[in-house]
């Protein structure tokens, strides 16, 4: 069986550069990875797709609408016909996904702010954080995840519109009260039921908690503000409590020497690994520009238990991103079972 994947179109020369280099080792980290045969760049229609041929025909398709609309870099899929009897092709056959978001995903595209990382390259990181570690065949369930460096949350509602709970920590005051301003604003406007506990007196530092959705269906959304050093007691006391399937963030961009790095993941990730799931994964996004990727794994490796993932296609995710990023990578760990 063949099958064309749209590369994600995108307005900008600079993020189609990038998707167009992302989406291969995301397909190929993903379940379909496991049944896919050979995969050819081709042109349809002016578009750039990717061309997979798969073993198990109805395997492959019935997997393909499950992580159709899941995946980032590559959107519309087709079954693909070189020619249909004496008439030559080719010829695509729409495959319809099979995914209904909790939330709509414009509220990841809604929010902007400064600093804001692409949203399509936070979804290839959240994706591959699930594919790598034990919930990967899950990843349609509800999981949770963790954003330790949370900003102004895109991951945390991108996380909500793929069906998880989403929990995020920030440093930055700032950020967290815009970013509660703008969750009430949006799902107001949406006419999507949420209740609210605002945990103003916590000593710990401010933790607001959104039950979002209908009676039975519903999902959380917590943002703390605080430090991430400390992730496993600002979640101590959250429904559920201090357990994710994954942790998933960008290191700061702005960090331009291995020391400030090495001195922020020293004290962080004995806490990040504390709070994840055995067969959790840690996958975190950084500017490797300047900093190599054995050094994180020399950090990862030497202060907690996590196995990182440094083999293809983990290893295949580095790519520009403009004149100050000249490259950009995605380290991956996951916590033993």
């Amino acid at each position: 069986m063949k099958i064309a994947l749209k590369i994600t179109p995108q307005r900008s020369t600079q993020y189609a550069n990038m998707t167009a280099a992302l989406a291969k080792p995301e397909l190929l980290a993903s379940p379909l990875g496991r049944v896919i045969q050979t995969i050819t760049p081709i042109t349809l229609a002016g578009q750039a797709h990717l061309l997979i041929e798969m073993e198990d025909a109805a395997f492959a398709a019935a997997l393909t609408r499950k992580l159709l609309a899941r995946m980032s870099a590559t959107s519309e899929a087709y079954e693909y016909f070189e020619q249909i009897e004496a008439w030559p092709g080719p010829f695509l056959r729409p495959l319809e996904p099979d995914f209904t978001p909790f939330v709509p995903l414009a509220m990841v595209e809604t929010r902007r702010y400064k600093g804001k990382t692409n949203e399509l390259f936070t979804h290839v990181l959240l994706n591959i954080a699930l594919f790598a570690g034990a919930y990967g065949e899950q990843m349609a369930e509800r999981l949770r995840i963790l954003d330790p460096l949370a900003g102004g949350g895109t991951t945390l509602f991108l996380a909500l519109a793929c069906g998880y709970d989403a929990f995020g920590i920030e440093t930055e005051r700032q950020d967290i009260e815009t970013s509660e301003v703008f969750v009430r604003q949006y799902l107001n406007s949406e006419h999507i039921p949420y209740k609210e506990i605002d945990e103003r007196g916590r000593k710990a530092g401010r933790r607001s908690q959104f039950e979002i959705g209908r009676k039975g269906e519903t999902r959380q959304l917590i943002m703390v503000h605080g430090d991430s050093t400390q992730a496993d007691l600002h979640l101590r006391e959250v429904p559920g409590g201090p357990r994710m399937h994954a942790i998933v963030g960008d290191l700061p961009y702005g960090i331009q020497h291995f020391g400030e790095v090495a001195a922020l993941l020293t004290k962080a990730l004995p806490s990040w690994e504390r709070v994840l799931l055995p067969g959790g994964t840690l996958a975190l996004a950084w500017n490797a520009t300047r900093i190599e990727r054995g050094a994180l794994i020399e950090l990862i490796e030497r202060h907690t238990q996590l196995r990182v993932r440094n083999e293809p296609p983990y290893t295949q995710f580095a790519h520009a991103v403009d004149r100050v990023i000249k490259q950009r990578d995605i380290i991956v760990a996951v916590k033993p079972t």
